[in-house]
């Protein structure tokens, strides 16, 4: 199959990935609120062996909720955020779906850490919720 490429709209950061996200959902974390100013941010899961990143990001690490790290990259250039990984989630490498060339890679298939989510959230009913970061 054709790579998936994707980065940031200044251009000073490209992704390319060989293979087939892992999954894909829409995540409600209280550090992806913070991030995006939002309920969520719609994240692509890729195996990071077949993930390549050109450009250099800049990260940061919080500790989640739940006791875990979270560490996110984003631009240094334009700012707009590009990856997040935490504790439990060895072998993958999540964007953000807004960096993804062709939109229509990104195909939700649950919302995450739904139990974080504020009030005012509005869900696609017909997505399986999970409370936290599903399990492999």
């Amino acid at each position: 199959s054709d790579s998936i490429t994707g980065g940031r709209r200044c251009g000073a950061i490209r992704y390319e990935c060989n293979a087939e996200p892992i999954l894909a959902g829409h995540c409600y974390c209280t550090v992806c609120q913070r991030a995006s100013g939002t309920d969520k941010i719609p994240v692509v899961a890729f195996p990071e062996d077949a993930f390549r990143l050109t450009g250099g990001i800049t990260e940061y690490t919080v500790e989640a909720d739940s006791g875990n790290t979270s560490t996110r990259g984003f631009c240094p250039t334009c700012g707009d955020p590009i990856t997040g990984n935490g504790t439990g989630m060895a072998g993958m490498v999540m964007v953000s779906a807004s960096s993804l060339d062709d939109a229509s890679v990104f195909q939700p298939q649950m919302d995450i850490y739904v139990d974080s989510a504020p009030p005012w959230a509005h869900m696609d009913p017909d997505l399986p919720k999970v409370p936290g970061m599903p399990e492999e």
